[in-house]
């Protein structure tokens, strides 16, 4: 069973969760309430439908904070609710704690460095799998597993079970960095991961490098090879740089109008059209950043070739795993996420709209009309028709 056949026999899905109205937090609930006419009003420890958001959006921002291991100051208390009949946080202090991970995040990527990194042409897609070879896919950014998986060793070692060699691509986050850095091939999201899962040969998320390869050799010599299906791979360009000075110098110029950062991959219950959208962004004299294991680019002919001819910027620049710290302080800066995903994407958003920085979500967060309002308010805006967001941008 695929992802989307899991997600549709979870339809319908309780309406009340999906609009924040059911909490967990304590060992009361679970609450659910209506905010309508029916009862209940409050959950058992008094707060109401918008409070229950915050406790919601609060839990998810505390995981986002730990994902980073940043401390935080959200504080939530059952007394409080109990007490009060509130939430205790707002979302302003949302915004605020979020702000950490900024700096976390630019930190993180500091340590990673830049490897090999260099503009580069590579493949993309389940194509980049190959029959012959130990497929090993790389979903953390580990550099010693590159470094391993190209040894003699590993080399000589498959070729004693009749393979070509190792063939390591990226997938997942951690993946789409390496593919930034180091130039190799890459799978994708964890669709193309679940799609593709019988002709991986390892799944690496971590270990000794090594003993992993080892295994990954002897999974292939079981391997069905003629279960094995072929798909033709694209090719696009990376490991190009975000110079934030050259950029913010063609937006003063008004060679581009601002840059739009997409964050994350399409999928789930997102509805938009990325391929679309990226061409409209483009004709639009927008640079478009994009931060995810998808790789994008503008159709052949696409305008933008301002910024190209001056800067030697393409007008798609593919940049790797979808880290916040990589775009604060570009000028004139817009950042898309098709979905939330998880926890420490919606906490991005609330970071990026704590710099002023407007985002858009391409999916509900579990909020209800009120808390929807006041987040649009603070910048964080929900759009699910991609054809609008050009409408929005101006």
């Amino acid at each position: 069973m695929k992802w989307e056949e899991r997600l549709e026999a979870q339809m319908p899905q309780n309406k009340l969760a999906s609009a924040g109205m059911l909490c967990t937090y304590c060992d009361l609930g679970p609450c659910a309430v209506n905010p309508f006419d029916e009862e209940p009003h409050v959950g058992a420890c008094g707060i109401n439908a918008e409070n229950m958001n915050y406790v919601d959006l609060g839990m998810k921002v505390i995981k986002g904070l730990n994902d980073y291991q940043v401390p935080h100051e959200l504080h939530l208390s059952l007394d409080e609710m109990q007490a009060h009949h509130t939430a205790g946080i707002t979302v302003q202090n949302l915004l605020e704690a979020s702000n950490q991970i900024l700096t976390a995040s630019a930190e993180l990527l500091s340590e990673w460095g830049p490897g090999q990194r260099k503009p580069r042409e590579i493949e993309h897609g389940i194509g980049v799998l190959e029959r012959d070879s130990v497929n090993i896919v790389l979903g953390v950014y580990e550099p010693e597993m590159i470094k391993q998986s190209r040894s003699q060793k590993m080399r000589t070692l498959a070729r004693e079970q009749d393979a070509h060699g190792i063939n390591l691509v990226g997938a997942l986050c951690g993946g789409a960095e390496a593919s930034h850095n180091f130039g190799i091939p890459l799978l994708g999201s964890a669709y193309y991961v679940e799609e593709a899962a019988d002709m991986i040969d390892c799944m690496y998320l971590g270990g000794d490098p090594t003993e992993a390869c080892e295994k990954a050799v002897e999974h292939f010599a079981k391997r069905d090879k003629a279960a094995f299906r072929r798909f033709t791979p694209t090719r696009h360009m990376v490991g190009y740089n975000i110079d934030k000075e050259v950029i913010n110098e063609a937006v003063d110029k008004g060679i581009i109008k601002g840059v739009v950062t997409l964050m994350g991959c399409e999928g789930g219950k997102s509805t938009w059209r990325m391929q679309e959208l990226v061409q409209e962004l483009v004709e639009n004299d927008f640079l478009v950043i994009n931060l995810g294991c998808t790789l994008r680019a503008a159709e052949p002919g696409a305008k933008g070739s301002a910024l190209t001819a001056e800067y030697n910027i393409p007008c798609v620049l593919n940049a790797g795993i979808c880290e916040p710290g990589k775009v604060v302080g570009l000028k004139n800066l817009t950042v898309l996420m098709p979905g939330w995903r998880e926890p420490r994407m919606l906490t991005a958003a609330f970071a990026f709209a704590s710099e002023g920085i407007p985002v858009i979500l391409g999916t509900m967060p579990f909020v209800v009309p009120p808390v929807r309002r006041k987040l649009t308010d603070a910048g964080i805006h929900v759009e699910q028709d991609s054809s609008k967001i050009i409408e929005i941008l101006r």
